[in-house]
């Protein structure tokens, strides 16, 4: 379990209609001063936006292509 101030971070790259998904890492990101995870990350110098915190507590960050 992740500590209160930090989440797990899932990068997910997206092909134009979905036809493709894949995971391209992972990381350790911090939260918000409220404690709420981030709308958007930077990932290998690409941004990502959040699309979902699933029921375990990641973070899936998607770039659309």
């Amino acid at each position: 379990m992740d500590p209160p101030n930090v989440c797990t971070a899932r990068f997910d790259e997206v092909v134009t209609g979905g036809r493709r998904w894949a995971t391209v890492g992972i990381e350790i990101l911090a939260r918000e001063s409220d404690g709420s995870v981030p709308t958007a990350a930077w990932f290998r110098g690409e941004e990502y936006r959040l699309e979902i915190e699933d029921e375990e507590g990641v973070a899936i960050y998607v770039r659309r292509r």
